[in-house]
């Protein structure tokens, strides 16, 4: 399997039991109390399966492994507990990528939900395939109240044509100013990068791409070229930056 960012990983429970055993060996990230890791980690403390993200490893891994990070519900004076860890693949038993979210119930509790479900709708009327991540997606996988009302939204959205995407952008911006909510957009590049559609959408010939190997600086030539119906703009820069969005 091919692992991307962002991905949502529910641990068995002998794996979430093990790493409560590697802290105690003191080979994983410590930075959090016993306590702390056993609520990220153990569904009867915690009320509901927190699932680990899929995040950059700090080493290389065997293929038998994924780095994975858990993140805590209350946001403390340092911000939320986190918990980084390595996992055996053999101790996944379910996946969720941030597409496979949205087909999960999305309540409106907060204004960043409210926001997700007004995205949605836009994404179905454009034809493009959106996901969530963030707090947005552990709230919406676990139904705890991760979100608040100061929350952001996090979004992913697969490649589609440059004028679509532009019309999408246009329209977050529409829901930012609606919901009183700040929104960013990941574009999912098929190279495993993913980039701000904001920056994108800017007037910086270079853009910051980040995948699960490293981060880069991905030319506007490079990222047009894996979007489709844009090759009027590989090879001429200058027309991406003219249609670019002023705000």
């Amino acid at each position: 399997m091919m692992w991307k960012r962002h991905t949502l990983v529910d641990i068995s429970d002998a794996g979430r039991k093990s790493l409560l055993a590697t802290m105690m060996s003191e080979e994983c990230d410590r930075r959090i109390s016993f306590r702390q890791a056993s609520e990220l980690l153990l569904p009867e403390f915690a009320g509901a399966r927190i699932p680990g993200i899929v995040r950059r490893a700090d080493v290389v891994l065997p293929a038998d492994a994924v780095a994975v990070g858990f993140s805590g519900l209350c946001v403390g004076p340092a911000g939320r507990p986190r918990l980084a860890a390595t996992i055996d693949i053999a101790n996944i038993v379910n996946v969720l990528s941030p597409y496979a979210l949205m087909a999960l119930p999305i309540s409106g509790r907060t204004r960043s939900l409210w926001a997700l479900q007004a995205a949605e709708e836009l994404s179905k009327r454009l034809g493009l395939r959106l996901g969530v991540w963030g707090s947005a997606a552990l709230e919406v996988c676990t139904g705890l109240p991760y979100t608040h009302q100061e929350s952001d939204l996090d979004l992913l959205v697969a490649p589609a044509s440059l004028d679509v995407l532009m019309n999408f952008l246009e329209d977050i911006y529409s829901l930012e100013k609606r919901f009183s909510v700040r929104i960013d957009v990941e574009l999912d590049l098929a190279d495993g990068y993913g980039v701000q559609l904001k920056e994108l959408m800017g007037s910086g010939r270079m853009i910051l791409g980040k995948s699960l190997a490293d981060v880069a600086l991905l030319s506007r030539e490079h990222i047009c070229s894996q979007l489709p119906e844009s090759s009027d703009m590989v090879g001429h820069p200058e027309r991406f930056c003219d249609a670019k969005l002023n705000f």
